[in-house]
């Protein structure tokens, strides 16, 4: 790709406290191989009381103040101050691997015609990580449950196939797959680009959910993808605690927010049956995890049987609680 032809990506980067990432996040988008003046970094700050704003002000950053400590709305207020043709949307504990990685994600865009949006395949895996960061990069999810449900956007690091949707052709560099309202999976967040126009076609304001957005689109018609083969760094627990405390909040927010969320996590009742008793029994869990030890030596995929069995229990005592209203 010639540099001259190369889009203008927004980048939008909420956060709060980020003291310990932002610099080595910020470094890793100034370093690419991509005209700067095409890249537009949107700092959506939610009041943080360390040194995250002093720290990213050294790379030249667009500074948005969020306020609010919601998520979701940060990213809707930093897509409104976006002036750039494409968005990316970045975590601050995501870290782009080379300085190739822009050129590559875009690159399904300036090939492909009607698509509407491009995400990596994987979480880039280093043996150095702790256990649980480990352990999410491996099976390439934030939940397991995705598994089970066929609604996982990313491989398991021994995948090379991406089967969700309607994978319809296949090229080195991505997949290119259709998704209807109810193969959807969760896409849309980490590492994620698309134009800013056809975020405009959706209900992002006052909060983002990548989820509704992208359920929105594919309504519309905006139903084509790139499946980009491609990683992404996401250091997303550094222990087994932290990693179910984030899946306990994020579903009492999904249960706090379901009467104005659009994606209903459409399934069947025999798949949810299916899903709910496969990760109760131990077996299958553990034939995952058999399985990916056999190609990848790391004991990180034998968390797999325990989590997701205190995952089915964690998740049901929620759902108890909630339906009695406590």
């Amino acid at each position: 790709m010639r540099t001259e032809t190369l889009p203008s990506i927004s980048i939008v980067l909420p956060v709060f406290n980020e003291e310990r990432n932002i610099k080595r996040c910020l470094e890793s988008i100034r370093s690419q191989d991509y005209p700067q003046k095409k890249v537009e970094i949107i700092l959506v700050d939610d009041d943080s009381t360390d040194n995250t704003v002093k720290i990213a002000k050294k790379y030249k950053v667009v500074l948005c103040r969020n306020g609010t400590h919601n998520y979701d709305i940060g990213k809707s207020l930093g897509i409104k101050r976006s002036s750039n043709e494409y968005i990316l949307f970045l975590d601050a504990d995501n870290f782009l691997p080379h300085n190739q990685w822009l050129k590559r994600i875009i690159k399904p865009f300036v090939i492909e015609k009607n698509l509407s949006g491009a995400q990596p395949l994987w979480f880039t895996y280093n043996k150095k990580y702790p256990l649980a960061d480990r352990y999410a990069i491996l099976f390439g999810i934030t939940d397991p449950i995705t598994i089970y449900l066929k609604k996982q956007d990313r491989l398991m690091l021994n995948e090379k196939k991406f089967k969700v949707g309607d994978v319809y052709s296949e090229t080195k560099d991505y997949f290119l797959t259709k998704f209807s309202p109810k193969s959807l999976p969760t896409i849309g967040s980490v590492g994620f680009i698309t134009k800013k126009e056809y975020l405009m076609k959706t209900n992002y304001d006052p909060d983002f959910s990548h989820l509704d957005c992208m359920q929105d689109l594919i309504k519309q018609g905006y139903d084509k993808f790139a499946m980009v083969k491609l990683d992404i760094i996401h250091l997303h627990s550094p222990t087994i605690k932290s990693f179910l405390d984030k899946l306990k909040r994020n579903l009492r927010i999904f249960l706090r927010d379901q009467k104005k969320r659009r994606y209903k996590w459409e399934t069947s009742k025999l798949r949810l049956f299916y899903a709910i008793f496969a990760m109760s029994t131990f077996i299958i869990p553990f034939y995952h995890s058999l399985k990916g030890f056999f190609e990848i030596r790391d004991y990180a995929w034998f968390l797999h049987p325990y989590l997701c069995f205190r995952i089915v229990f964690m998740y049901s005592l929620i759902m108890v609680r909630w339906k009695l209203g406590f």
